[in-house]
């Protein structure tokens, strides 16, 4: 099934696209609060804004409730099966507007986002789903990433295909999420949003990268120690060879993102206001992958890459 004839499915010619944005959430009463205030400010053209509690043990669910209660748009959705990909299920198969956004709980979008997306997805039949750029705060590295993120968008088209997108600045027709959900996986331990990327790629259906689809993301998970950040990027490697698409190009990638993170972990750790995060993956599955999958971040490397060999 093409593109086009998933875009079809929902929007044919004179049908207007309605929503939906979902949110996972886990233990997020410290950002919440200010994800909502974002979204709401754009409120006028969204149809739901679905927050997954994941068995939060703080305030989220009560912060939430709050919102539901002065905005009839907000809905808590509680899901007990721990693990973002079940909390994104959860919300995705709740969703009745004919595009879902998916942000995380930590994502403030900026001005412009609901029309970026619904914008593109009117004009754009030949895509089934967008992200755009993304930028930091509450990091003392939020300026010049910034202007490292600026430069990079332009120097490409301010659209153009891009093979996987992260999950805290994503939208996607619901008739595309319906076609590949049966193919996505259940692992916590692999990154879902990849996971479904590389899902829409494998049925040859499209992913964009719009430039005016913009959001910050807190700095914390900059914080995350290095030995906790290294089960991080080999997640994103069993996630890949999940697919069969690991290789030396995303061995080598993910190194150089480790041991960078090695190097400004210490001075971040110093200069940041912000609390560190626990990542959103789990380590429990790694027993289920083989060997050879995560061979490629093994320790040695990692040991030789940080001292430069």
């Amino acid at each position: 099934m093409s593109g086009y004839t998933i875009a079809k499915n929902v929007s044919g010619v004179g049908v207007v696209n309605t929503l939906s944005i979902v949110v996972p959430a886990f233990d997020e009463s410290a950002h919440i609060g200010e994800c909502l205030d974002a979204l709401l400010v754009q409120r006028e053209r969204i149809h739901e804004i679905i927050v997954v509690d994941n068995n939060s043990t703080d305030d989220t669910a009560a912060i939430v409730t709050e919102y539901a209660r002065r905005f009839p748009q907000v809905v808590l959705l509680r899901e007990s099966e721990r693990g973002v990909v079940h909390a994104r299920n959860a919300g995705f198969d709740h969703a009745r507007g004919s595009v879902i956004g998916r942000i995380d709980a930590d994502t403030r979008i900026e001005a412009g986002w609901v029309d970026s997306v619904l914008d593109f997805f009117e004009r754009r039949l030949d895509y089934v789903a967008v992200t755009g750029p993304i930028y930091l705060y509450d990091s003392p590295w939020a300026r010049p990433y910034r202007a490292f993120v600026d430069r990079s968008v332009r120097k490409r088209p301010s659209e153009r295909w891009v093979s996987a997108a992260s999950g805290n600045n994503f939208a996607i027709r619901r008739s595309a999420w319906e076609a590949v959900r049966a193919r996505t996986s259940l692992r916590t331990d692999l990154h879902e949003d990849i996971d479904l990327s590389l899902c829409i790629d494998k049925v040859g259906l499209r992913i964009a990268q719009i430039e005016p689809m913009r959001v910050e993301v807190s700095g914390r998970r900059l914080l995350t120690p290095p030995l906790e950040y290294r089960h991080y990027v080999r997640s994103s490697y069993r996630t890949w060879a999940h697919h069969g698409l690991a290789g030396g190009w995303l061995r080598r990638l993910l190194i150089s993102d480790l041991v960078l993170h090695t190097m400004h972990w210490p001075l971040t750790r110093i200069l940041s206001s912000c609390e560190s995060r626990i990542l959103p993956v789990s380590h429990s599955g790694a027993g289920t992958s083989s060997v050879r999958e995560l061979s490629g971040i093994r320790d040695e490397s990692y040991a030789a890459a940080t001292r430069g060999e």
